[in-house]
């Protein structure tokens, strides 16, 4: 199934890029800070409390463009960390007895789950003057490594086979343009498939032994807020000047910044020229 999501990704992003006239491919590269949460976590783990990182590389094209305004097409792949994170609620800890196999654990409200994905997003970007940019798209990702732990104890071993291996998310972007071919951008990401399906009991247990049990089903889902810079390599310095700060001749407003701007560079061009020459 990954195999063919990533091909079919592949031909999408080949066949839209080839329907704009000029084709430009821009390479982008990504690092950000992650803030996750899971959703229906044991005991009612509830913040985003875990911190990871992002980082990745991608490419964006155009597929439409009329005056200041264009549709880009964005393919990406990522390095992306999620989780959740709870320290130690109960000093002593509270003895709770499981109803169905009497087993007995320490509860002191500890919880620790790192997951590491490598994720295939792919978004469509609404690019206003090539300086904001707002975007949606879903992703494809795959669990690489994981640790996993319950009041202060390993529990990898016995629960890793409860969690998918595969995981689908739709995604949310803004970005904007903060220095010359450096953007700043606040990205959220939702799990359209469940990280893991658990126990009702698992997740709200009844400490005091008292009242029924449930045999209810839960889904978690990853959710997930990430600040992030890009840098864009192959970008024409002149495609992130705004319409209006160019000379033209239509728009005298802006002429004695856009005037000075160019006498400037071309004081330092007669310079360079100058020096060469020694003289």
């Amino acid at each position: 199934m990954k195999k063919y999501f990533l091909i079919g990704l592949f031909i999408i992003f080949v066949a839209l890029a080839n329907t704009t006239k000029a084709q430009i491919f821009l390479g982008e590269a990504f690092v950000g800070y992650n803030l996750s949460q899971v959703d229906h976590d044991h005991y009612g783990v509830m913040g985003f409390h875990r911190s990871g990182i992002q980082a990745g590389v991608g490419v964006i094209t155009p597929i439409w463009k009329k005056n200041n305004f264009s549709i880009d097409l964005s393919l990406e792949v990522l390095f992306n960390q999620k989780g959740a994170l709870q320290g130690k609620k109960y000093k002593d800890g509270m003895a709770y007895v499981d109803p169905t196999t009497g087993d007995t654990t320490i509860i002191t409200g500890e919880y620790d789950l790192r997951l590491n994905y490598g994720e295939v997003p792919l978004m469509i970007y609404f690019n206003d003057k090539n300086v904001v940019s707002a975007g949606v798209g879903i992703s494809y990702g795959r669990l690489i490594n994981m640790r996993f732990s319950e009041h202060g104890v390993d529990k990898l071993k016995a629960k890793r086979d409860e969690f998918n291996d595969n995981e689908f998310n739709i995604l949310a972007d803004v970005k904007i343009r903060v220095w010359k071919r450096v953007k700043l951008g606040f990205r959220y990401s939702y799990s359209l498939t469940p990280l893991r399906t658990i126990n009702y009991n698992e997740y709200n247990p009844n400490i005091s032994g008292e009242g029924e049990t449930s045999n209810e089903k839960l889904n978690q889902y990853n959710q997930l807020f990430t600040l992030r810079l890009t840098y864009v390599f192959n970008e024409n310095p002149n495609s992130f000047v705004r319409e209006e700060y160019r000379y033209t001749g239509d728009n005298p407003k802006y002429h004695d910044k856009a005037v000075a701007r160019q006498l400037k560079k071309l004081k330092k061009k007669q310079e360079r020229e100058a020096r060469k020459k020694g003289l």
